[in-house]
Formats: C-alpha cells, structure tokens, sequence
C-alpha cells in the first residue's frame, strides 16, 4: 500500500471546480486554439468529482492515479452514474509509463507531490500537440511572505520557481487566474500551450 492509498483509505473530500470559472476557462481555450477540445486527461484525479465535470460537457475523460484505492471509489461512482466517457488508469506521475493523447491535460493540486517536476513538465510536453492545452492549478507560496504551519506550505510551490520552469519548457505559459482564499494563501491557475523547446 503506496502512501497515497493510506490517504485514500479516510475517504477525503476534495471542492469540484467552480463551475462559473471552467466555464470561462473552456470558452478561452476554445477560442484561442480555435477549435472545441473534446478530450481531456486528468493527472492525478483521486477521487475528485472533476473528471465528471468534464464527462458532463461532453468530453471523453481518462483520469489517472497512483492509488488502486482511489481508483476503485472512484470506479464506483462512474459505475453508479450513466457516463460511458470516462476510463481510469493506474499509473504514477513520478513515472508515467503510457502514452497519453488529449486536448486538455490538467494536473489540479497535485503539482507540488510530485518528485520530479522537470521530467514530469516535459513528459507532458512530449504529449501535447498544436492544440493541446496543459491547465495547472497548485497552491503557491511567495518569498517575501513569511509562512506559518498552519497555512500548510508544504503542499505549495514556489510562484517563481514554478514559471521559470514552465517558460523553460513551455513556449507559451500564461498566469490566468488566482484564488486568494485565506490571508495568506493563493491557488494560481497556469495556461499552457504548444511547447516549442526540448
């Protein structure tokens, strides 16, 4: 049992998406790669009701996950619903071992867990095609800011760290939205397109 299935095993629940803010989000991209995306791969989906956000809209969904016990939750709910849209596959993001195909990648609070972030942007990058868009959203901390335990730094990245990697990788990286929650934290929603650099 991987560590991520003892989190699993308590059954947490994770926020959907804002509706309103997907909304908004799907019409940018629609616009900007100039087509509608039909296909979307969730990196990390848990058990969170995103991919059904998605296989609502029409997409087909493929979410992918590093606990079998996550995966068999969230198996359940697709059975239990009328959506034939969606697969789910095990697979580690420190380590992804498939190759993936879609419009739409998104990696949504899971970006600071993962090990590796060079070899995993670029691994997305290998992926992506013209019109391929890669969505990430992750709590991010500031230098100047100074942190308390309770404002749960460990699960953020660094903001600037974080674009430097993704412009070293990524030829088109956009800051498109921040959620301020608290007095100290902020989620910042990255807008990636077509890389260009190896």
């Amino acid at each position: 049992m991987n560590k991520w299935d003892k989190i699993f095993e308590s059954d947490p629940q994770y926020k959907p998406l804002n509706e309103i803010f997907l909304s908004k989000l799907l019409e940018k991209i629609k616009t900007e790669v100039g087509q509608e995306p039909k296909t979307m791969v969730d990196l990390g989906c848990g058990t969170a009701r995103t991919i059904f956000q998605f296989a609502e809209r029409g997409f087909n969904v493929t979410g992918i996950d590093f606990s079998k016990i996550a995966l068999k939750k969230l198996q359940q709910k697709i059975d239990e619903s009328n959506f034939q849209n969606i697969i789910l596959i095990d697979n580690d993001l420190d380590n992804i071992t498939i190759r993936l195909n879609a419009d739409i990648f998104l990696c949504n609070f899971v970006y600071s867990f993962i090990n590796n972030k060079k070899v995993f942007l670029r691994k997305i990058s290998e992926f992506m095609i013209d019109t391929s868009v890669f969505i990430l959203i992750t709590p991010v901390t500031y230098k100047y800011i100074n942190y308390i335990e309770s404002d749960k730094p460990s699960i953020a990245v660094d903001y600037e760290e974080t674009l430097d990697i993704l412009k070293s990788i990524f030829s088109s990286v956009e800051d498109y939205h921040h959620d301020y929650i608290s007095i100290r934290e902020d989620y910042v929603t990255f807008l990636v397109k077509k890389i260009v650099k190896i």
